[in-house]
Parts: C-alpha cells; sequence; structure tokens
C-alpha cells in the first residue's frame, strides 16, 4: 500500500501535465491583445497523461482499504489514494471537458464558513492600494547575485538541500518546488523584495519539509497526504505573513487570483477574466494574464480550468486559526506535505528529535 501511493505521488504530475505547452510563448499574445484591448483567448495545447494502469491500481487499493478495519491510518491511506486517482484522472483529461467536472470535486471549498471568510478577505486585499513602486528590478534567471534564479541556488547549497535549481520557460508562478528541484521561471522582471519572499515561501514553506520527510516513518509525510499539498501553500504563506512579507502588492496578487476563480465559476471565459482583473482591480496587463493562466491551465480558456488558486487564501486561513490554536502541530506540518486534519494521526511517525533538519 506504501509503495502504490508514493509511486502514484510521484508519477501524478497535475501541474505540469495540466500547463499549456510552450505556455510562455502564448502568454505574450496574450498580454499584446489585453494591451491592445482585444479579447484575449489563448490557443493552448496540452500533453495528457493516461496513468490507466495506475489508475486500474489506485482503485483496487481502494477497494482494499474499504474491506480494512478502518484503523486511522488507513483512513489517511484512503483519502490520499482517493485524491490521487482523482489527479490522475484530471492528468488524463488534459484539455478536454472533463477539466471542469474533476477540477470542481478535487479542488471544492473544505467547508463553507471558511470560502466565505476567503471571499471577503480578498475582497479586503483587493481594496488595498497597490503600495510602493517595486523599486529595481531584476530578471529572474539573470546570472546577477541579485537574480531570483542565483539567490535559489545560494539557499539551497548553504542549506545542502538535496535540490536542483532549474530555470522553467514556461513556469506561471516565479517558482515552484516538485521532486527533488526547485523551478524558477525565466524572463520575469521581479523585484528584490519578491525575491526574498519568493525563495522564503519555496526553501522554508515546501523544500525544507520535503527535505525532513524521508525522516519520517509513515509514507505519507513524503507522497502527502489529503489535502497536505494545500495546507502546505496555506502553511507557506503563513511563513511570508510572519516573515513581514505578505505586503500590499502580494496581497492583492493573492487575492486576485481567487476572484479569478470566482469569476470563472460563474461563467466567466480566459477574456473576460483578465479584462476585469485590469479594468476593475488595476492590474497589469501581465499579471492580470499571469494569473488568469494559473486558473484557467488544464482547459482552453472558455470553459473553466483547474481552478487551484482558490486554496491559497482559504488554506492560509485554515493553517492560521489551527495553529494559533495547536502550535505543537507545526513541527508535524513542518517535515512534510501534511494537511491540519491529520497531524494528530500522524504525530508518532513524524521524525524524532534526532533526525537531521536541514
Amino acid at each position: 500500500m506504501e509503495q502504490l501511493i508514493a509511486h502514484a505521488a510521484r508519477a501524478v504530475q497535475l501541474l505540469a501535465v495540466l500547463t499549456p505547452v510552450d505556455a510562455h510563448r502564448e502568454r505574450l499574445r496574450l498580454v499584446e491583445d489585453l494591451r491592445a484591448g482585444r479579447h484575449a483567448t489563448p490557443c493552448w495545447t496540452y500533453a495528457p497523461r493516461g496513468h490507466d494502469e495506475l489508475r486500474h491500481a489506485l482503485d483496487a487499493a481502494e477497494r482494499a482499504l474499504l474491506q480494512g478495519e478502518g484503523a486511522p491510518l488507513d483512513a489517511l491511506y484512503l483519502a490520499r489514494i482517493r485524491e490521487l486517482s482523482l489527479e490522475a484522472a484530471l492528468c488524463a483529461a488534459a484539455g478536454t471537458d472533463a477539466v471542469a467536472r474533476l477540477a470542481a470535486e478535487r479542488f471544492a471549498p473544505e467547508n463553507a464558513p471558511t470560502a466565505l471568510a476567503a471571499s471577503a478577505l480578498c475582497d479586503e486585499w483587493l481594496a488595498l492600494p497597490p503600495g510602493d513602486d517595486a523599486g529595481s528590478l531584476v530578471t529572474s534567471d539573470d546570472p546577477d547575485p541579485c537574480s531570483l534564479l542565483s539567490r535559489m541556488r545560494a539557499a539551497v547549497g548553504e542549506l545542502r538541500l538535496p535540490f536542483s535549481v532549474v530555470a522553467k520557460p514556461s513556469l506561471a508562478p516565479l517558482a515552484a518546488t516538485g521532486e527533488r528541484v526547485v523551478l524558477v521561471a525565466t524572463g520575469r522582471p521581479v523585484s528584490d523584495e519578491d525575491a526574498v519572499r519568493t525563495v522564503l515561501h519555496e526553501i522554508e514553506g515546501h523544500a525544507r519539509p520535503r527535505a525532513r520527510a524521508p525522516h519520517a516513518s509513515s509514507v505519507l509525510f513524503r507522497a502527502g497526504t489529503a489535502r497536505g499539498i494545500d495546507h502546505q501553500e496555506g502553511r507557506a504563506l503563513l511563513i511570508e505573513e510572519r516573515a513581514g512579507l505578505l505586503g500590499p502588492r502580494r496581497r492583492r496578487q493573492l487575492g486576485a487570483r481567487h476572484r479569478a476563480v470566482e469569476l470563472m465559476q460563474r461563467g466567466a471565459s480566459f477574456g473576460d477574466v483578465a479584462d476585469a482583473l485590469t479594468t476593475s482591480h488595476g492590474l497589469d496587463a501581465a499579471d492580470a494574464v499571469l494569473a488568469a493562466e494559473r486558473v484557467f491551465r488544464g482547459g482552453d480558456g472558455t470553459r473553466p480550468g483547474l481552478g487551484r488558486e482558490r486554496v491559497y487564501l482559504e488554506s492560509l486561513l485554515r493553517v492560521r486559526a489551527h495553529l494559533s490554536a495547536r502550535p505543537q502541530d507545526e513541527d508535524v506540518m513542518a517535515s512534510g506535505q501534511v494537511a491540519v486534519d491529520a497531524a494528530d494521526t500522524l504525530r508518532p511517525y513524524a521524525p524524532g528529535p534526532g533526525a537531521p533538519v536541514p
């Protein structure tokens, strides 16, 4: 069971598969259209992955667990297997109508009160003034020591983390952490504040927990629990907040992504969303296109896409409230991709005091 979950977690690369092929090239055209007042409509292509054998194996594992005694750890296995099955189905459906239905199930709000609170926070953050000018900008993959790529490599090297840092042209976010790799977007102008914040987010929020996970005695630290990846994003934002790096520009950015999901789910197209973000919320065309791209990935820009961006605000609220009430759970969450609801069950399996801390 554990071997299957570990294999599935490595094999099912949801965001990679649902990112359009050569997205960075199409992004330039969409920004030009938006700036020229034309309706921005993406022409995306995908490389779906069927995962047929893996999905059959996950289905069999689910049936076996349903016939078991229902121990607490088995319940976590079952929830993660179901989540991986859903993500594998999304990989197979990339670019088709089925993405909207599957994504709505995978990224449905965990509960109504948190969803309402996140929507209110989105309103509050979008109403903030843009803040001070970003200051001098350095291209994300420039050889300059102050570039995001250089800073990320320096942080990984200083902490001796078992990760490579790789420039990735098609990446929509500034950076992303995967299995033993931290990806950094290319050709993007980045302020000093955003470079510092992004390094903190990826290293403390994602890379260090992944580096600690192999020292745990349960595979769920490495392979993640259900919603573990989502809640890790919430904790990464909480780390930004504690460091004083969740400033007005960052909050407006996060609010814009959340609003883009809400607009998409009400029937707006990619072009409608990008236009609304510029005209109603004052985003630059490039930022508006990036936000819409992240929200609509997996689809064609006319029907709903993945909509994963809603997890950021919702998970921030959940993780912040949970750790405020139960600060002892942070060590568990900092040791892998662990959801708040799984921390109690997994505490006995967390890395001990003698485990290496990158």
